[in-house]
């Protein structure tokens, strides 16, 4: 190419730039600056190019926090351990409670401590405790797997261990929720959750009439942080 250049053409202008050699011929010097120049323009194609995958990975990066943020306010909230179950938790609460000689087994209170689990967590976490929605229902907030399956006290510590080791942190959340509700009545955990926003919007009035809608997350979330906000 006409920059081409010799390794002994390269040598003679390193001698004639450090002052110990006689200036290369201008046919030389015409190559060797052809050849500065292209691989100048090399460079500078390749730091623009490294530039925009840089400014195309950002904008990439907004637009991820962006949907997660549109999948939040929509009310589709990420599980803090994918898939896991309510009944699960359930009865990893009912060891908990078991642990309190003055609790006695009551299913209704099950799910009124689980939904309020629920609520807190999904306000404080910004993700959801446990995989089923909570539904409506004539007599509140239910959650019917909890509520059709869960019989008995007969939890073992194997149930909160299996809660434990898929999240310390429920697991340590769910033994402080039955720290604080064991003595509860069902009344004072639920007051206000048939007259909160969440529930009211999945009754039959806005649901053709029929009962069993999921709550909506993005309605839980929103009324628990603005109850948090008037404390």
């Amino acid at each position: 190419m006409f920059y081409d250049i010799t390794p002994e053409e390269l040598q003679s202008i390193k001698q004639y730039a450090e002052g110990s050699g006689p200036m290369p011929e201008s046919s030389v010097i015409i190559r060797y600056n052809a050849l500065g120049a292209a691989l100048n323009k090399r460079l500078v194609n390749e730091l623009a190019s490294s530039k925009g995958k840089e400014k195309r990975l950002e904008k990439r990066i907004e637009s991820f926090k962006a949907k997660e943020e549109d999948r939040a306010a929509a009310g589709v909230f990420a599980e803090t351990v994918p898939g896991l179950d309510s009944l699960d938790l359930a009865r990893a609460l009912v060891w908990c409670l078991s642990q309190k000689q003055t609790y006695q087994f009551n299913k209704f209170k099950v799910v009124a401590i689980l939904y309020e689990m629920y609520c807190s967590w999904l306000a404080s976490k910004h993700e959801r405790l446990f995989a089923q929605h909570p539904q409506a229902s004539p007599y509140g907030p239910q959650l019917w797997r909890v509520f059709t399956k869960l019989t008995s006290m007969n939890a073992s510590y194997d149930d909160f261990k299996k809660i434990a080791e898929a999240s310390p942190a429920i697991a340590a959340f769910t033994k402080n929720a039955a720290e604080k509700y064991y003595d509860w009545k069902i009344s004072d955990i639920t007051e206000g959750t048939k007259n909160s926003k969440p529930f009211l919007n999945a009754t039959p009035e806005h649901n053709n009439g029929k009962w069993s809608k999921d709550i909506s997350d993005a309605d839980i979330y929103e009324w628990r942080v603005q109850k948090e906000k008037e404390k």
